[in-house]
């Protein structure tokens, strides 16, 4: 038999909870897993839709209004134009406050105004990554006797961005964590115990904070398989555990860890995690791949790389 695995989804929308299970199940191992794998999916909480709705934990009016804020803001930062800065503004102003609302209003709902300055450099930071790959990424080599014009970085590195901003900022300084983490304990927390955890982008820092909660210590012998990770980033790092701060511990109960990034991925800013965790030393492992999807953070790329996908099947026998 197969050993328990439990998939953490990314950030942004998402397809219903068991077409992503089915899909995952798929991509890695050619069949549905049935009961052998699980999701841990939180999506629902901050993009409900008629296929994935929300739970009762918040008033259907906010929510509606809340994803249309949200995705205005994601699809204005894609222009190239607007300076990183700006585009930063307009994530904070659309998922930390309400429309219109100031500092004020982000402080009535328990942000405070350093929290809001800390979000802003944090996505400010990210847009300035996604500009920085997407020029290194897709400029076109000079031909000979040939001036080029003026040239923009190609928008789908701040879409990503920003999908993925929106969503971090909202669990590391918004309300929304404990709705957020709790799908995932309960898929760990599931019998029989996981063995293997597979986390994507936002997902990551989930299951990181899930797995050191002091109410996890249960859990023993387990591979974790990060892929887009965002978690060697300073300003989130200084967020996990509750704000706990650094050095942050590897989780107890890990005793495997494959990190895998692609070097135009804009969230997995910071590509190695070994140096990033300890105690013990040195346990991740990680390892550059080429996601090939157009989207460098692309679960779908990420899982259809061979060395990814071995060594998740392998962990899984």
């Amino acid at each position: 038999m197969p050993k328990q695995i439990v998939y953490v989804h990314g950030a942004g929308p998402q397809r219903p909870a068991s077409a992503l299970k089915h899909d995952i199940d798929t991509a890695l191992f050619g069949t549905d897993m049935s009961t052998t794998s699980r999701i841990g999916y939180y999506a629902n909480v901050r993009w409900p839709s008629a296929a994935a709705p929300a739970g009762p934990a918040l008033a259907a009016a906010v929510r509606g209004a809340s994803r249309a804020r949200r995705s205005k803001a994601i699809k204005a930062t894609t222009d190239p134009t607007l300076s990183a800065n700006d585009a930063a503004n307009e994530i904070v102003n659309a998922t930390l406050r309400g429309p219109g609302a100031g500092a004020a209003a982000a402080a009535g709902a328990g942000v405070s105004t350093a929290e809001i300055a800390q979000a802003k450099r944090l996505v400010r930071q990210l847009y300035r990554t996604a500009d920085r790959i997407a020029a290194r990424s897709a400029a076109p080599a000079p031909q000979a006797g040939l001036a080029l014009g003026p040239t923009f970085p190609d928008p789908i590195f701040r879409f990503v961005v920003g999908r993925f901003a929106s969503d971090v900022i909202d669990y590391l300084y918004g309300p929304f964590k404990p709705l957020m983490q709790a799908p995932v304990f309960e898929a760990l927390r599931k019998t029989p115990r996981p063995k293997i955890v597979l986390a994507h982008s936002l997902g990551t820092i989930i299951t990181y904070d899930v797995l050191a909660d002091p109410s996890m210590t249960g859990l023993n012998d387990v591979t974790l398989i990060t892929i887009g990770c965002p978690l060697g980033i300073g300003n989130v790092q200084n967020r996990l555990r509750n704000g706990a701060g650094r050095p942050n511990p590897i989780p107890n109960g890990i005793t495997a860890w494959s990190n895998f990034a692609d070097r135009f991925d804009p969230v997995a800013i910071d590509q190695t995690m070994r140096d990033e965790f300890e105690p013990p030393k040195n346990l991740p492992r990680d390892e550059q791949v080429n996601n090939p999807a157009p989207d460098n953070h692309e679960l779908f790329g990420y899982l259809s790389v061979l060395l990814v996908r071995d060594a998740i099947v392998a962990a899984a026998r």
